[in-house]
């Protein structure tokens, strides 16, 4: 059965396409290319005199400078109409046909066009050139580095003695920056995986932390500064569980603290300020030489072992998508079934030299303050008294050969720079020629390690020197620590 449509011929007529092709004129070069009609021309120019300026041999005679170069502008034309299309006007408003013939031509402005300048981006590309050094890196460690001293000034005004009578209000502000820093601190490692912001700003809470528990236990004598240490070695661990990163800082300062608590307990019973200074120098000093054997454990990895290969018959009817069941050795635990990662062998040894390190740094900063104290309890500094300091600086400087990475060494130098500094500086209450040694002394030792610094030597014999050297300020600081506190007098030695 045939009906009269079916008779008659349906014309489909095409959309609009999308893309006309056309034929670019320019210089001595012609373009085949499929434009957007639905684009301005002006974003469409520069990718057509791009695409011209790469096929046409420009003239050796004529000599154009950049600057006459910015004169010059581009207009796109029909090939049989000078008069330039509009850039604001697509191909489809201009009437552009496919298949069409355009001409791209330059002409010469009037004047120069005017450079609208970005200010922003201009001073920011300024500053990255003047300023190679400074980046994001730079500018998240100087904000570390505010905040470490904003914490710092903090602990003075809690302490200070001029700020006394604003001291209550004062441990509330400290108590609130303290919590904020910590949680801060947890946000930053925890859910934006910052471990290095999480970290500083966990140590910046430590110096608020322990200026609060001094001005709320000073008042209170000798027991409540001890029972304070120990409090303080409870909250650094809370702060090291709540942030999960910066191991380093609450150990050293767990170590400074648990020293300094039993040396005011000490001090509490009734011994005397040089016993319990010189005691708690020689015992920071002289155990920072067991931290390497106290922390040997902490990079050893267990051996893997392999169990025996089944039987090759006895697999092959077993379900392959079981689980094996783990090797238990005898004792209990687990066996070691696979080697450790690199990732895993740098995580252990970092962690190792991290510990190292802040052992090294709650021993020395000790074993600093207890010389300090020393002096101090003398009214006008005497030669035992600046000996005994001297001989600490010494031991805790040339114990810096022995660790091998530079946060070790450095953990050792700092306090053994700032004894060496308040030496200088305590002597100088003494009788001459006390503050002209102590300044002599300062000054050869600041020449010796410039020159040490500068100069690398692997001489054996040099080495040999120092080793000596060390093992006689290790060994004289016993008796001067006897000299120091009057027994050899009451002994009439």
């Amino acid at each position: 059965m045939t009906g009269v449509r079916e008779l008659v011929q349906v014309r489909v007529v095409p959309a609009a396409p999308q893309h006309v092709r056309l034929s670019v004129v320019g210089g001595r070069t012609q373009l085949d290319v499929s434009l957007p009609l639905d684009a301005p021309i002006a974003s469409l120019m520069p990718e057509l005199v791009k695409l011209v300026e790469s096929r046409d041999v420009a003239d050796r005679s004529e000599d154009t400078s950049a600057k006459e170069a910015k004169r010059n502008f581009w207009v796109l034309s029909r090939a049989d109409d000078a008069e330039p299309l509009s850039p604001d006007a697509t191909l489809r408003s201009a009437g552009v046909e496919n298949g069409a013939l355009l001409r791209l031509t330059a002409e010469r402005a009037l004047s120069a066009p005017t450079l609208y300048d970005d200010v922003v981006d201009a001073a920011a590309r300024l500053n990255r050139a003047s300023y190679a050094g400074w980046d994001a890196v730079a500018a998240k460690w100087m904000a570390f580095t505010g905040v470490l001293l904003t914490s710092l000034a903090l602990l003075y005004f809690l302490v200070a003695d001029a700020f006394e009578a604003h001291r209550p209000a004062l441990v509330g502000v400290s108590i609130v920056a303290a919590l904020t820093l910590v949680g801060v601190g947890a946000l930053a490692h925890r859910s934006y995986r910052e471990p290095a912001a999480g970290a500083v700003l966990g140590w910046a809470a430590i110096p608020i932390a322990s200026g609060v528990v001094w001005a709320l236990s000073s008042g209170w004598g000798g027991y409540a500064l001890a029972a304070g240490c120990a409090g303080l070695i409870v909250i650094l661990l809370g702060f090291y569980r709540a942030i999960g990163t910066g191991h380093w800082g609450y150990l050293a300062g767990g170590v400074f603290f648990g020293l300094a608590g039993l040396a005011l307990l000490v001090h509490q019973v009734g011994v005397r300020t040089d016993f319990v200074g010189s005691g708690l120098a020689v015992v920071g000093i002289l155990t920072c030489l067991t931290v390497p054997r106290m922390t040997a454990p902490l990079e050893r990895f267990k051996a893997p072992t392999a169990a025996d290969e089944p039987d090759r018959e006895d697999t092959l009817f077993q379900n392959p998508f079981d689980t094996p069941p783990r090797a238990i050795r005898a004792d209990g635990e687990e066996a070691a079934d696979s080697t450790p990662t690199a990732e895993g062998v740098w995580d252990r040894v970092r962690s190792a030299m991290l510990t190292r390190s802040a052992l090294y740094t709650g021993l020395a900063a000790a074993a600093a303050v207890g010389a300090a104290v020393v002096l101090s309890s003398q009214e006008r500094v005497h030669w035992s008294g600046l000996t005994f300091a001297v001989t600490c600086t010494v031991a805790l400087s040339l114990y810096t050969r022995r660790p091998g990475t530079p946060v070790e060494r450095a953990s050792l130098a700092v306090p053994a720079l700032a004894l060496a500094v308040y030496t200088g500086w305590a002597a100088q209450n003494g009788s001459q020629p006390i503050p002209l040694v102590a300044f002599g002394l300062l000054l050869v030792a600041a020449v010796v390690c410039a020159v040490v610094a500068m100069v690398r030597t692997t001489d054996d014999r040099f080495a040999t020197v120092l080793a000596y050297l060390e093992y006689l300020a290790s060994a004289a600081l016993i008796p001067l620590a006897l000299w120091v506190t009057g027994i050899y007098s009451r002994l009439e030695i």
